[in-house]
């Protein structure tokens, strides 16, 4: 996890010197550092996105199944463990890969706690100059540095709802509809409540820049979330036109 922060640290450095070469005179309402926050997020949820696009490649396969899931759903609904293999079965047979969507999911907490790492010690990640980390501006609008906790609400509910829009979104992609929906409709319908409130706690807790990378990379996945399901709900239509 120190190599990730350090190259991450890095990262951020490289676009900040870039933002300070390119904009001769820094904006008033947002500091060079936050820019470089906000540009590093969404550099990194872009260079992720082969994955994402695997992940929607998987979704896919998975719309593609749904009219035979169904049918197995009905055909051995009181035969689970015979309709679990044939899931199973079918899933093998058609390359899908049921853990497959949980890497970019992986991939986003690392880079969360790599960025959690930095801002405990910008000083030994990014900014190692002596002294020049103190010195520098670290605005974000009405934050006068992100480096220390907003203190108000703002944030907090911003990033608290836009983690349960994705949440939501994810829930009405059509390929998770179905068989054996029930659970996972039920273990996302419980992750929409939990995980807003834990992030709402956190972004009370945490530097203001930690909050900023969330609450991008969420809208960023909020928009991605909605392309993928229009995709798939496209691909699910597709289908049944054929089975008819």
């Amino acid at each position: 996890m120190h190599l990730i922060s350090s190259i991450l640290g890095i990262f951020v450095k490289f676009i900040y010197d870039g933002l300070a070469t390119i904009m001769s005179n820094e904006p008033a309402q947002v500091s060079y550092f936050a820019l470089s926050i906000i540009i590093a997020t969404i550099i990194i949820k872009l260079l992720i996105l082969p994955l994402n696009i695997s992940q929607m490649k998987s979704q896919k396969t998975m719309a593609k199944l749904q009219p035979e899931l169904k049918k197995m759903q009905q055909k051995y609904k009181n035969d689970p463990q015979t309709l679990a293999a044939k899931q199973q079965k079918l899933y093998k047979d058609a390359n899908y890969s049921v853990a497959g969507g949980c890497l970019p999911m992986i991939i986003t907490m690392v880079v969360l706690i790599a960025f959690y790492r930095v801002f405990l010690n910008p000083q030994t990640f990014a900014f190692t100059d002596p002294g020049f980390y103190e010195t520098m501006n670290k605005n974000f609008f009405y934050i006068k540095n992100i480096d220390h906790v907003d203190q108000t609400f703002i944030m907090p509910i911003i990033a608290a709802v836009s983690t349960f829009l994705v949440s939501f979104i994810t829930t009405k992609n059509p390929a998770s509809q179905g068989a054996g929906a029930d659970q996972a409709k039920s273990m996302m319908t419980t992750m929409m409540v939990v995980m807003p409130i834990l992030i709402f706690s956190m972004a009370r807790r945490y530097a203001a820049g930690l909050v900023i990378y969330w609450i991008v990379s969420n809208i960023f996945s909020i928009i991605q979330q909605l392309i993928t399901n229009k995709i798939v709900k496209d691909e699910i239509e597709e289908v049944e036109v054929k089975d008819k």
